[in-house]
């Protein structure tokens, strides 16, 4: 090898030193000190062992060049490539919290632009990490790149829908770029050590907190105590969704019987539906393994969402839950629902719904809160969505949430009655006050009110059964079939096999509009 080429090589091997030692030992030290993984760590944990190629290395703050910056810029704090996960093919990046506290600069915001555009035109995940202080003011002049930043804002809005994003904020995630994990698909942050701020005064402790996020603003989709869990949770998130919207979803191998019929399935509701009980004990009785992925947790509890398999083919569960609110559908729940149902419909990934809900709250609280116009866009998104759907009906299906939940004329391909279930415009009770209220009136005037007042009662939840509306198969309250409890499980395996090469044309348009 000639002097001339050995001076180059020298030259990158520098180059690949210092990207290594990032903002210096100390910095690393403090990194490791505030319980973070460092970028590469994270990276080198995340991705199969060598599939990491990074891009980008060379880059440097250019006011380096011009004296204007004393401290040293490694890849511009922003170390990103292509890699893969237990396989798959991904794009990844990660802000550098030891180079400057990961604040982006012009030539490192550019970076993870193309980093997303590349992944959009090879059709594979995008995964950002985000540890970062907010914009690099000061050094370059006080530029920050905001013609970069709105590059990549723009990229991941173009791309969405088409490859999925995953971000994870592991530090402090502030300023416009705070921004960009919102954004993104799902959303999984460090509970101790993740931050995520817009701007403006912080007027609690909690503020900002993946728990504020997860309970009060519904941002965060998963919440981990450690970098390490954090990505696990990435890991495991992509088991369930495909490289991109055309390719099908991964289906792995069952261990669980598809034919299994569950006893349990008979127990877990009470004899009174006055009582509630959890519906996440249900899931775990049909699902394979007993395994749920729940996003959202802590988020409008009233409604569940998240992943699971039914006889290795992944599904989108969307779930009432009497044991939260008696499982109504508020806006947050509308919220929630409608951002999952987007994706699962993006991503050709099967829903099923399990529904026992007693309709949309009244009242002049939640009608100041926009009850109407969230609801709209559950109807309005159930409406356009072409993935295959499956509708388990359980106890009470009543009011509007009949139709959002996908019973009736909205579209689901299979629709599924436990033979306790009841439908009606409004709850039997409130219909029994008000229609008979003279009756009523009358009754406890002579002392007999509670025999009375159950005598209508058993009348209208007679009329109001599935067992009795089942025998029109034109109403409105239509199910293709009342099933024993025991046999929810092998049925929605029997429809998602059924709907597995659905074809479902919608009339063609650019787009559709919303709800506000």
């Amino acid at each position: 090898m000639g002097q001339w080429m050995d001076g180059f090589l020298t030259r990158l091997a520098r180059n690949r030193e210092e990207n290594l030692a990032g903002g210096g030992p100390e910095r690393i030290k403090l990194q490791h000190e505030l319980g973070k993984l460092t970028a590469r760590e994270r990276i080198e944990y995340l991705a199969d062992p060598g599939s990491f190629c990074e891009l980008g290395s060379l880059v440097r703050d250019p006011g380096a060049e011009r004296g204007k910056l004393t401290r040293p810029s490694p890849a511009d704090g922003v170390v990103m490539g292509s890699a893969e996960i237990n396989g798959r093919q991904v794009m990844l990046y990660a802000t550098d919290f030891t180079v400057m506290s990961g604040a982006p600069g012009d030539e490192g915001v550019w970076k993870m632009a193309e980093l997303v555009e590349m992944a959009g035109r090879e059709q594979v995940p995008v995964i950002g990490i985000f540890d970062s202080a907010g914009s690099r003011i000061g050094f370059t002049g006080g530029a920050f790149g905001l013609h970069g930043l709105a590059r990549l804002t723009r990229n991941y809005c173009l791309y969405s829908g088409i490859i999925p994003q995953i971000a994870l904020v592991l530090g402090p995630c502030a300023g416009p770029l705070a921004q960009i994990p919102v954004l993104c698909d799902f959303l999984i942050m460090n509970a101790n050590t993740g931050f995520l701020w817009f701007g403006g005064e912080i007027e609690s402790e909690e503020a900002g907190r993946a728990d504020f996020h997860m309970r009060r603003s519904g941002q965060v989709d998963l919440t981990a105590d450690s970098d390490e869990e954090s990505m696990d949770l990435a890991k495991k998130l992509l088991e369930f969704i495909p490289q991109n919207c055309w390719e099908k979803p991964p289906r792995v191998k069952a261990n669980d019987d598809p034919d299994r019929r569950e006893e349990g399935l008979l127990s877990v509701m009470p004899d009174d539906p006055k009582f509630t009980y959890d519906m996440h004990e249900i899931i775990e009785l049909i699902v394979d393994d007993g395994e749920f992925f729940e996003l959202k947790e802590d988020f409008a509890p009233n409604l569940i969402v998240g992943f699971a398999r039914f006889d290795g083919m992944p599904a989108g569960i969307v779930a009432s839950n009497p044991d939260e609110l008696s499982g109504i559908m508020e806006p947050d729940s509308s919220d929630k629902y409608d951002r999952f149902m987007m994706f699962l419909d993006n991503f050709e990934i099967p829903m099923v719904n399990l529904s026992d809900t007693t309709a949309y709250p009244p009242g002049d609280r939640w009608e100041r809160m926009g009850v109407i116009r969230h609801g709209a866009k559950n109807l309005h998104g159930y409406s356009s969505t072409t993935n295959p759907k499956v509708t388990v009906v359980l106890r009470r299906s009543y009011g509007g949430s009949n139709i959002t939940m996908g019973c009736s004329k909205m579209g689901p391909d299979y629709i599924y009655a436990w033979p306790t279930v009841e439908f009606a415009p409004t709850g039997p009770e409130s219909i029994v006050l008000a229609v008979f209220h003279k009756q009523l009136a009358k009754a406890e005037a002579e002392g007999n009110y509670d025999e009375v007042y159950h005598f209508y009662l058993n009348i209208l939840k007679e009329q109001f059964s599935v067992m009795n509306q089942g025998k029109g198969y034109t109403h409105y309250y239509t199910v293709h079939e009342v099933i024993d409890p025991r046999d929810t499980r092998p049925r929605i395996i029997k429809a998602l096999r059924a709907t597995a090469d659905k074809r479902d044309r919608l009339p063609g348009k650019k787009r559709y509009i919303k709800p506000a």
